[in-house]
This record gives C-alpha cells, structure tokens and sequence, in this order.
C-alpha cells in the first residue's frame, strides 16, 4: 500500500508537470530569466505529517535538497514563504503555546539554513501572539511581510510591508497579505487590524513599489478572495496563493498569474519565468514538485532536525 501510495505521488507530481508546461506562454523568446521556489500552508511541519493529506511525503530536509538542485542550476533563485509557515493551530494552553513558540523559533532557523528571502504571516501564525512574534521577528535571519496588518492606533504596519529584490536588471517588489476573515475570538490580535488586501497592496505599489517591474503577492487568502483581489489589483504580476488547503493549477486571473501549493509541505512550488523589461506578458514554466519519501534529503538540515531533541514532537489536532 505504501509503495502503490509513492507511485501515486510521483505520477501525480508528473501530470500537473506537464499540465503546466503545456500552458506556458509562446510569446516571446527573449527577455530576463529568474527562478520562483514557493511554499505555502505548511503548518510547522518539519518531518512528513503521516497525516492523511500528506502520507510519507514532505519534510524540510527534501525540500531543502529540491532547492539545492535548483540553484546548483546556476539559476537565479527567489525563495518565498505564502505564510502560515510557523504553527499547525491554536494551542490548548500556555504551556502548549511555550512549546509551539520554540517550534517556530527552530523552524526560522531552517528557513534561514534555506535561505527564505521572505515568509509571509497567516493567520494561523497570529496565534503565537503578536508581541511574540514581533520580538521574533528581531532575531529571525527571514525577514516577516506584511502589508495590511496594522496597529489600530498608529495604523502602521506591524511587520514588513514588502520586499525589493534586484535580479538581473530586474526590480522585483514583494508583498505581504493575509485574508480580513480572522477569527474574531483571537485574542492575540487586539489592538491591532487587519485592512483591506487591495487598498493595502494598492498603496505600496503607488508608492514605494512604483519603479518595480514585477510585482509578487504572497496572498494568504482564500479562493474567492483571491479573484476580487487580482481584479482590483491590476498591477500584481504573481500571486502566490495561500489560506485555502489545496493545490491550484497555475492560472491567469485578470493580468496576474496565480499558483499555489498544496498543504503542509508535501509539495514545492517552482516558477520559471521569463520577463521581457518593459513589458507586463512573460513567459512561465509552473511545476509542483511532490518530496516523495525516495527523494534524497539535504544532510546538513537531516542533522539539525535530529539534533532538536524535543522540540518537533506534538500531535496533530
């Protein structure tokens, strides 16, 4: 059954392989190339789950060694986070919570190891508390984004906003959002907002995003929330979905391409773009990579996983 389950995975992983290629652009043969790796939903997981989403697939460690291949491609590589990367779901107590806390901690820490140049909040994270995580957010060697949660008195943002990164001549703006549909009984968010998706991102790219020539949303929102967004927003080159627990075949919403991976990191995205300077159509090449349990495991991450003692061990929900 196991190996019947495998062979599902590889051959699943294949299929939306070629899905995709057969939906690349023809438009142009020139222009920038630059390489897009995402995740999105993993919920803390650092092993595979063996949850009935994921089976046996998944784990930092494979996915650190499916990045390791990408860039020993010689490419040029953008790793992003589409958010609730931190936290499975809300702790039953204080002393789950402390235990949830060092958990995230060790999970930055493999981040960073990655070399994430970003990690979007969802609101799943919030539940760590939000003071924590901005005290966290000093320490983290990634960066945290998020555009449209605001303190209620200042209206300042509490984390990041957006990112800029250059790749080959190529101003490449990120931006940080998270769904307006947070639990009202969540006490960690008092004092503090959540704004509209479109006026938050809207106003960055009038602003300090204006000279960029592609626009990435890490979007932790759901499905419907999504389609108004790249309606009212225009500008979004990529939008990195998230918040809904499954997979979406690479598409084109309005202008902007829309991809997302499934949940709790069995899978891992990779964009190939090419980007024509000037110019809002490129080309683009979308694969979900299943990491099935034969794919081989980055040993420097297998070391600091085993060495964690503890820290990775609680139950599912």
């Amino acid at each position: 059954m196991e190996n019947m389950r495998n062979k599902i995975f590889s051959v699943s992983a294949l299929l939306v392989s070629l899905f995709f290629v057969l939906k690349t652009s023809s438009s142009f043969e020139n222009g920038t190339p630059f390489t897009l790796i995402y995740s999105s939903n993993t919920f803390g997981e650092v092993v595979p789950c063996g949850c009935i989403e994921a089976g046996n697939a998944g784990g930092i460690s494979r996915r650190s060694h499916y990045i390791n291949t990408v860039r020993d491609e010689g490419k040029k590589v953008l790793l992003l986070d589409g958010g609730n990367a931190l936290v499975i779901g809300q702790p039953g107590n204080k002393r789950e919570q402390q235990k949830a806390r060092k958990r995230a901690e060790f999970i930055l820490k493999l981040y960073g190891k990655m070399g994430y140049d970003a990690v979007n909040i969802g609101d799943t994270d919030l539940v760590l508390g939000l003071e924590y995580l901005r005290t966290l957010q000093k320490h983290s060697p990634v960066p945290f984004l998020s555009a449209n949660l605001k303190e209620k008195k200042t209206r300042k943002t509490v984390f990041k906003p957006y990112l800029v990164k250059e790749i080959h001549g190529l101003k490449v703006g990120i931006i940080g959002l998270m769904t307006q549909s947070v639990p009202p009984m969540l006490n960690e968010i008092r004092g503090y907002f959540v704004e509209d998706p479109a006026k938050a991102a809207t106003d960055s790219i009038n602003g300090a995003l204006l000279d960029c020539d592609i626009i990435i949303a890490l979007a932790h929102m759901n499905h419907s929330e999504i389609e108004s967004f790249a309606q009212k927003v225009p500008k979004i080159s990529i939008i990195i979905g998230g918040h809904n627990r499954s997979y979406m075949d690479a598409k084109m919403v309005n202008r902007s391409l829309w991809v997302q991976t499934d949940a709790f990191g069995f899978q891992i995205g990779r964009l190939d773009v090419r980007w024509v300077k000037g110019s809002s159509d490129f080309q683009y090449e979308n694969v979900l990579t299943v990491l099935h349990p034969e794919m081989k495991a980055d040993p420097q991450i297998e070391e600091m996983i085993s060495s964690s003692g503890d820290i990775l061990k609680r139950p599912l929900p």
